[in-house]
């Protein structure tokens, strides 16, 4: 599954937005749970991995507004509406 390098912004202006920096954290996180799944498929490496992705996707939750601001609100949430389909496929 792959996560595509969107940011937030701290305010509605998409003028300041930049959500790769807000984003970081939790995206780091998902490649360090993504290595370790990759190099050990058990299931607690599973769930680590879903739970690093759900974090991921609550937290771009917190952009919306951003991307409303920006005309892209419709195309934000499908994806959001994507990723969690995503997510939920995981076997684990």
């Amino acid at each position: 599954m792959s996560i595509p390098f969107i940011s937030s912004c701290g305010k509605d202006d998409p003028a300041t937005c930049n959500w790769s920096t807000e984003l970081q954290a939790e995206a780091t996180a998902v490649n360090n749970a993504g290595t370790a799944y990759g190099l050990d498929g058990s299931t607690a490496n599973c769930l680590a991995y879903k739970a690093s992705l759900q974090a991921y996707l609550n937290a771009s939750e917190g952009i919306k507004a951003c991307a409303n601001a920006a005309g892209q609100g419709v195309e934000f949430q499908a994806y959001l509406d994507s990723f969690q389909a995503n997510i939920n496929l995981l076997p684990c």
